[in-house]
């Protein structure tokens, strides 16, 4: 009955442009302190406010909550029916003796009638009818679990919607602080190459330099000023991107600066059980459910114990001797009340129950089989993830080495092309692996958090990121 379907989940990062994998930035690692308190609190509003705000999350919410109701109302079974009704009627009294199965026939009392007379008389009625249902043999039990069943299900179902999509809040606001990072090392690398182009001007004026060295300073001067754009027109779209997934309204005080980047996260020692994981306990909610929907269904064909009760008044415009009086039709002359007892047995309800009670089971089966599948995808996943992070960190640990060597290398060939010992091209050659390795220093601590996240996300804790990044 609660077959879900779903496959082992797989947490996409939100993608950074390509401009990120094959462009190199000049990157001044100076950049001004933000502390991690501040960018928490943000991240905090972020996941916070798409909490709130988001559709999809609201959506579950709301199932959850009719959910709810519905265990409500499973447990109103136990409250007695009780039904006032008044009716007028214009009919004939043609009547006749014996026995017959009431579906679709309405019913006509009085004695039999000597023949047909198609003159019809008014006739009245009204009535108070109480049926109770005090002992269900369990019944009621099993559909009250049954729907709390449901709303576990739900409850779960809520859950991993809300941790799946807080991941992908933080992925975005990864992308955007890359890319705000970006920005701003594309403006150093303007400066630089404005720097570079002055300087060469200078050269060709006081005759030291050929002209060309100005026109192809210039030229890499306007490359640096379109790359800038692109990462613009990149920060843009990582912001709308975000701002969709919190719901179309980004909270105030969105930072300029970040320290994130300029620091690494720590080997973490998680759990390596995946069994809190809210996709874990979306497959277990499934399996009960299942089970609990199966226990009801067997609890069908158990006997219903039914109190009634009733009193009623009618009126004929027929009397008992067969005269007709039309106006004593609309009134009542006959009052009656009733109570009484019944047990019910569907005897034969177990035979046609049982391919039933097969398929449930068969379900039931399924889900725990889907459940493994899950479980088995997600300790891989995560082995994958734990192992993916202690690599991002040893190439981020390494890649300022190469930064270090590539800025020292392209401050001396600056020196030597100002001295007249080289031209242009190897200053544009070291500028650019100089851009190149600040790129990787830069992606390499992205990728490190990044690796962080995705662990968290297979772990099934945000915690293990979270922890990390207030520090």
């Amino acid at each position: 009955m609660y077959s879900t379907g779903f496959p082992a989940m797989k947490y996409s990062i939100l993608p950074i442009s390509k401009i990120i994998l094959f462009t190199g930035l000049f990157l001044c690692l100076s950049l001004p302190e933000r502390s991690y308190a501040q960018d928490k609190s943000y991240l905090d509003s972020l996941l916070h406010t798409a909490t709130l705000n988001y559709p999809l999350i609201k959506a579950k919410k709301l199932q959850t909550q009719a959910l709810q109701y519905a265990v409500k109302y499973k447990r109103n079974g136990l409250i007695p029916s009780l039904n006032a009704s008044y009716q007028v009627d214009y009919a004939t009294a043609n009547n006749i003796t014996g026995m017959i199965y009431p579906q679709y026939i309405t019913p006509i009392s009085g004695p039999p009638s000597k023949g047909n007379d198609y003159s019809g008389v008014p006739g009245s009625a009204a009535a108070l009818n109480l049926q109770w249902e005090p002992i269900t043999f369990g019944q009621r039990g099993a559909e009250i679990d049954q729907a709390k069943g449901q709303l576990q299900y739900g409850e779960a179902d809520q859950n991993l919607t809300i941790f799946q999509h807080q991941i992908y809040v933080i992925s975005a606001w990864l992308n955007y602080l890359l890319v705000n990072d970006l920005i701003k090392v594309y403006q150093s690398n303007i400066d630089k190459s404005a720097f570079n182009l002055k300087q060469a001007q200078t050269l060709v004026v006081s005759g030291l330099r050929p002209g060309t060295d100005s026109s192809s300073f210039h030229s890499e001067y306007t490359r640096a000023e379109m790359q800038l754009i692109a990462f613009e027109r990149q920060r843009d779209s990582t912001l709308i991107a975000l701002k969709e997934l919190v719901g179309g309204k980004l909270p105030v005080g969105l930072p300029i600066d970040s320290s994130l980047f300029k620091n690494l996260p720590a080997v973490a020692l998680a759990d390596t059980s995946t069994t809190d994981h809210p996709e874990v306990q979306l497959g277990k909610a499934n399996i009960t459910a299942n089970e609990l929907a199966l226990k009801s269904l067997k609890k069908s064909i158990l006997p219903r114990l039914t109190l009634w009760s009733t009193g009623y008044g009618r009126g004929s415009g027929i009397g008992a001797d067969g005269s007709v009086n039309s106006s004593d039709g609309w009134r009542f002359q006959r009052y009656n009340y009733g109570v009484g007892a019944q047990i019910a047995f569907p005897i034969l309800e177990v035979f046609r129950q049982k391919p039933l009670w097969k398929q449930q089971e068969l379900i039931t089966a399924s889900s725990r089989e889907q459940l493994a599948q899950t479980e088995l995808h997600l300790n891989t996943q995560k082995e994958i993830a734990t192992s993916n992070f202690q690599k991002a960190l040893q190439s981020a640990q390494l890649a300022p080495q190469q930064f270090h060597s590539a800025e020292y290398s392209y401050k001396a060939i600056q020196s030597r092309y100002k001295s007249g010992l080289i031209n242009y091209y190897d200053v544009i050659q070291a500028q650019q692996l100089l851009f190149q390795s600040a790129a990787t220093v830069k992606i390499a601590y992205y990728g490190a958090w990044r690796a962080l996240l995705n662990e968290a996300a297979y772990s099934g804790s945000l915690n293990l990121f979270l922890n990390q990044y207030g520090k």
